[in-house]
């Protein structure tokens, strides 16, 4: 696989990327109307900054779980449909982005051009899915049923989570 798309799989094949993406698509398109431009202008220059920090720092493997507790909360947020003041959206889109971004980087391998590009190719990827992920969810029909779906999905996405967790909890008293 190159360097491009590479890093535009690499948000759906990292599962805590991928949880957190959904949980974020589902818990922005769930509430009507659809208004993508705060999260995107707080989202997409935290990534950014995540991802260009990975080329100086390395996040240890202990960032995974915080990554499954971050999807973990959004993922309660979308079962509880909850509709938070923009003060407390803000801090949660710029934290999950960032997390993203540092958990994003490139092995040493490739030449710093193709680091370049699998980090870019990240970044629009990100976009991408959380634009998608959203605007799908809010095409839903607004009936109660359809919601209901909607919260089960989030519900899913949490015992995804407390799964992950409790096997990364045991691995670590074993060891």
């Amino acid at each position: 696989m190159g360097a491009f798309s590479g890093g535009l799989v690499h948000p759906l094949i990292t599962p805590p990327h991928l949880l957190i993406l959904l949980g974020l698509g589902l818990w922005l398109g769930q509430q009507a109307p659809l208004r993508l431009r705060t999260p995107l202008l707080i989202f997409m220059p935290f990534s950014a900054a995540g991802l260009l920090m990975t080329t100086r720092l390395v996040m240890p493997q202990a960032g995974q779980p915080l990554l499954i507790g971050m999807a973990l909360c959004i993922a309660l947020l979308v079962a509880l449909t909850a509709r938070l003041a923009a003060w407390i959206r803000v801090p949660i889109f710029a934290a999950t982005a960032l997390a993203i971004g540092l958990d994003s980087g490139v092995d040493g391998g490739p030449s710093a051009a193709g680091v370049a590009i699998t980090l870019f190719a990240t970044w629009i990827s990100l976009g991408l899915c959380l634009v998608n992920f959203s605007y799908y969810v809010s095409l839903c029909p607004q009936r109660r049923w359809v919601q209901i779906g909607i919260r089960v999905a989030g519900s899913w996405i949490a015992a995804i989570c407390l799964l992950v967790l409790a096997f990364a909890l045991k691995g670590k008293s074993l060891g």
